[in-house]
């Protein structure tokens, strides 16, 4: 078995026992104590496709101004300034959610969808990378 495969097996079996439910009591009588796997799974999902916007824009023209370096020889392009600027962005907004879930129990699933659906708008725009980078083709 090669190297690689070894790793991906391994990180499938850690994930599977960090999957596992904490079934312990909650103090708060209105917060269900699955409803964590929204917060969870949400920012998960946003920081996943943040990430994969990031790496299919590396070094390529950037449309959005704050993520473009403004001078030098990536000048127009997404590339050390640009991925900071999205990391802090992306990180930002997954501690403002846990923060809101952790404060008001009763928005964690609220927070989850909007979590998912901001993923889904990264990863859309990753694929729209991939269609017109010439690098993919």
């Amino acid at each position: 078995m090669c190297s690689l495969t070894k790793l991906i097996l391994a990180a499938l079996a850690i994930g599977a026992f960090a999957a596992v439910p904490c079934r312990a009591q909650e103090t708060n009588p209105y917060s269900h104590p699955d409803s964590w796997w929204w917060v969870t799974s949400g920012v998960t999902m946003q920081l996943a496709g943040s990430f994969a916007d990031a790496a299919t824009s590396w070094k390529q023209p950037e449309g959005n101004s704050m993520l473009a370096d403004s001078s030098g020889p990536y000048a127009g392009r997404f590339y050390r300034a640009g991925a900071m600027r999205k990391g802090l962005l992306a990180g930002g907004i997954a501690l403002a959610s846990i923060a809101i879930a952790k404060k008001f129990p009763r928005t964690r699933k609220f927070v989850g969808v909007f979590n998912m659906t901001i993923g889904a708008g990264y990863a859309a725009a990753a694929f729209r990378n991939t269609q017109v980078n010439p690098y993919y083709k």
